[in-house]
């Protein structure tokens, strides 16, 4: 018997050696036990796990320490995990294992609404910052991961992907004429370096910043994110709605330059969205959201006026009167259709 066979989302291996399912049919947020007949396959994977973890250390830049990465991709048993740790008060040391998707899913399977998904796809949506916000476990990364493999899948090119860890299996070949080149780095301090390396050898089409969550990606995505006018940024960040997700955007980003984040974010931003898997089944998982497209050849003139004076709110940090913009433009797609906005 393995555990591929049983339905979870997280194992916790707990400081005794037991171990404890989550994410189980029908038990919403309890912790179950492993049935017995799956103990044995769990019993040497906390020395496994250290063994990983010490294989990958690296230099920390600000105190030049050998330190372990936080979180690793982990692979048991066919499943891969992320996998991260923590030592309690008496020094037991539980591990966290969040069990990874096996494919990355086609966009519009999420249960996103069909105009967004359509409107992502369409080809002159080819550059600036996309980001895909919410709250912990709610679909961030399936969701940025499908647009990637979507955007290949539909025009060719290739993706750059900087992870830590990796989740899904992007790298590959999408499509007849799409390829994506899945990386790995130690920690955000080293996004520069890497994304400049990347553009060394042919400029990404695609860069996917697996998540936002520390100054140095805020600072990088929004730069790359204005270096070209073929090329897509897509990034995960948290926050419970658009707003909040911005305002810690900014603030990472104004921590290395605070004169020109809030700039740097009205010229750079193509789409933000929320996705909540808990909200109303009318609102399809995204109850928010603030698409801004760039101008091109054909655009209707009040559409260019609007869009330039959503940009000049987010340059003056008017977070607030970004709610009526987005209520503008869910009444435009609900009235007009997408092709309104």
């Amino acid at each position: 018997m393995s555990l591929a066979e049983l339905v979870f989302s997280d194992i916790l291996i707990l400081p005794d050696g037991t171990a404890k399912l989550k994410g189980c049919p029908d038990t919403g947020q309890q912790l179950v036990p492993v049935p017995p007949e799956y103990e044995s396959e769990l019993a040497d994977l906390p020395r496994r796990l250290t063994d990983a973890f010490l294989s990958i250390r690296h230099i920390e830049p600000t105190s030049g320490m050998r330190v372990a990465r936080s979180t690793i991709r982990f692979q048991h048993g066919g499943i891969h995990y992320r996998v991260a740790d923590v030592q309690d008060v008496d020094g037991g040391r539980t591990w966290f294992l969040r069990r990874l998707p096996a494919v990355v899913p086609d966009l519009f399977s999420l249960g996103l609404p069909d105009y967004l998904c359509d409107w992502f796809l369409l080809p002159q949506q080819r550059h600036g910052l996309v980001l895909v916000a919410g709250a912990q476990a709610s679909g961030k990364t399936t969701t940025a991961s499908a647009l990637v493999t979507a955007r290949l899948k539909t025009f060719g090119g290739h993706a750059v992907t900087f992870e830590n860890p990796a989740e899904l299996p992007l790298g590959g070949s999408w499509g007849e004429h799409g390829h994506c080149f899945q990386t790995e780095i130690h920690g955000e301090h080293e996004l520069a370096a890497h994304i400049e390396r990347a553009h060394l050898y042919a400029s990404p089409n695609v860069i996917f910043i697996g998540e936002i969550h520390t100054k140095f990606a805020a600072i990088e995505a929004l730069r790359v994110a204005l270096g070209s006018r073929q090329q897509l940024v897509i990034a995960t960040i948290h926050g419970f709605d658009v707003l909040s997700a911005l305002e810690r955007l900014i603030n990472w980003a104004q921590e290395i330059d605070a004169a020109n984040a809030c700039e740097n974010l009205g010229n750079s931003l193509l789409a933000i969205i929320l996705q909540d898997l808990r909200c109303e089944e009318r609102l399809e998982k995204i109850p928010q959201y603030l698409l801004l497209p760039f101008p091109y050849d054909g655009q209707p003139v009040e559409r260019e006026i609007r869009v330039k004076g959503i940009r000049a709110k987010l340059r003056e940090k008017r977070l607030t009167a970004l709610e009526e913009d987005m209520n503008q433009i869910k009444n435009l797609i609900k009235e007009k259709g997408i092709k309104a906005i």
